[in-house]
């Protein structure tokens, strides 16, 4: 698929990831909140973040208050939904030079990008040039080793979430450890990596979960309980899911069919 394709694609496709309760999106699957929790740990202001194919700017609109949130996107559509939402976006094929100065952003977000990219190596460059020192980078990637394409692969069966056509977006494959070395040799020191997105490996066990999640009377006590009623409990299945996904993610990263990595320019 080229450059220009692509932007015929999420011009078609900017009304996705528009969920209207933004909290049941999260929990259906753990990478739109291990996002949002590393953008901002210690939920500071005044800091200048920047989200890399930002879409329609859902995802880092949260961190727009008390902070200057930048955007870049191929689609038009896309940037006009993010400007909508009072993230400073426009648009801007990633893989040219970023047209902003050196050591401006506080925090880089690039998220379910680079495997899209004939040369990620080049955007990463470009991060670094713009981050300023000991500036963060939060990155998310698939997994080219979680336990479905293994299993796929071993059977000889189609391996969904890589061969084509059944996968017709992604262009670069990545791991654990090959992603943790790009990093480094781009000048990041990661600081942080899990798993997730677990739930993609096989769904079947997840169904049942997801049947309870409109509120099993049983389900709700017990999350009332084991999270101190610090939680919805609404939607219990659903929380329920959330957390095996989160503990399956944490445990088994290397089987998971999502990277999430925090890094810090050196």
């Amino acid at each position: 698929m080229n450059r220009y394709s692509y932007k015929d694609f999420y011009n078609i496709v900017s009304n996705e990831y528009s969920p209207g309760d933004r909290k049941y999106y999260y929990y259906k699957d753990d990478r739109f909140f291990n996002v949002q929790c590393l953008v901002n740990p210690g939920k500071k202001e005044g800091l200048v973040i920047l989200d890399i194919g930002c879409g329609n700017g859902w995802q880092i609109a949260p961190c727009i208050k008390g902070n200057q949130v930048y955007g870049l996107d191929i689609s038009e559509a896309n940037i006009e939904k993010a400007v909508a939402k009072g993230i400073k976006a426009q648009v801007h094929d990633v893989e040219d030079l970023f047209p902003f100065e050196d050591d401006f952003f506080d925090t880089v977000v690039c998220s379910e990008i680079l495997e899209h990219l004939f040369f990620p190596e080049k955007v990463l460059r470009e991060i670094y040039r713009v981050l300023k020192t000991s500036g963060r980078l939060i990155v998310t990637v698939p997994n080219l080793y979680c336990f479905q394409n293994r299993l796929s692969i071993l059977v000889g069966k189609g391996c969904k979430f890589v061969e084509y056509p059944m996968n017709r977006q992604h262009i670069r494959s990545f791991s654990l450890d090959g992603m943790s070395r790009i990093l480094k040799e781009a000048g990041f020191k990661t600081e942080y990596y899990r798993g997730e997105s677990f739930n993609m490996n096989f769904s079947w066990p997840f169904q049942l979960i997801w049947y309870l999640h409109g509120g099993n009377k049983g389900l709700r006590i017990f999350i009332k309980i084991v999270t101190l009623g610090r939680k919805r409990s609404d939607i219990p299945g659903i929380l329920l899911k959330f957390y095996i996904i989160q503990f399956l993610g944490w445990l088994l990263p290397r089987w998971s069919p999502g990277l999430i990595f925090a890094c810090r320019k050196i």
